[in-house]
Order: C-alpha cells, then structure tokens, then sequence
C-alpha cells in the first residue's frame, strides 16, 4: 500500500484516501463529532447544515444555522415554537413523542404525523442525514 501511495500522499492520509468504504462514508455526511441535517425552509429553499452532536434540533436550527426557529420557551416544552416535521425515514430514527410533548405540539398549527418538536430530537450520530422541514409559518404562544 505504502509503495503504491509514495509520493503522491502523505502516509497518514494514504490509507484513508485509498479506503473506499471509509472515504465513501465521509463524503455524503459530515465531519466526527458533527452530523448532517437537511433542512426544507419555511420558504421552500433547502441547505444543508453540520451541527455538533450532543444539542438539541432546535439549538441546531436555531442558533448554530440562525434558521426562523424561534424557540420561546428555550427547550423546557411549553410553546411548540420549534415545531418542525421530519421525513419518514428521519421521523422512524426516533422514539415517538412522549405524552408531554404530544400535548405541547396539539398548540402548534398543522400538526401532522411527522410532526415533533426540535427541541425534544437531541443528535446523536445516529442521525446523520436527518431530514427536517419547517412549518410555512411560526407558531407564536
């Protein structure tokens, strides 16, 4: 392997570089310590964000990406100001909502059957790749 990299690439990244598997993983998603989220805007662009593992959706969303995420109640499940719908293979990745938070998301307009709310999606590298819409409005409580 050493013979066939020498010269081209630095040892260290030879193995890598040549690993398809590895190099294959890497490339859709994002760096360690961070996943991917795909994000449908309120407006119907779409961007891709890398957020740290170990924050809320919300906190993705609305502070690391500075999305219209408003977030009122900061994480404490009161306001359903942070209420996003998920695709269906994002939304299958997760534990169903607790009962706490299906009475705090019957405030939010438009509740569907993917709907949760962000601040209750903590990331785990679980969820590389999540696939996350928001509302076409903002709920205000």
């Amino acid at each position: 392997m050493w013979r066939r990299c020498a010269g081209r690439l630095p040892p260290l990244l030879c193995g890598v570089a040549t690993s398809a598997p590895l190099a294959a993983s890497h490339a859709l998603y994002s760096t360690p310590g961070k996943i991917k989220v795909h994000v449908k805007k309120r407006d119907g662009s779409r961007c891709d964000i890398d957020v740290p593992v170990g924050i809320s959706l919300m906190q993705a969303l609305r502070d690391v990406a500075r999305l219209d995420v408003e977030g009122t109640c900061d994480g404490e499940m009161v306001c359903a100001t942070c209420h996003v719908y998920l695709s269906e293979t994002s939304f299958a990745k997760l534990e169903g909502p607790s009962e706490d938070e299906e009475d705090v998301l019957a405030k939010a307009l438009d509740v569907k059957d993917n709907s949760r709310l962000a601040c209750q999606v903590d990331l785990t590298p679980e969820l590389d790749g999540l696939e996350v819409e928001l509302p076409s409005h903002e709920t205000h409580h």
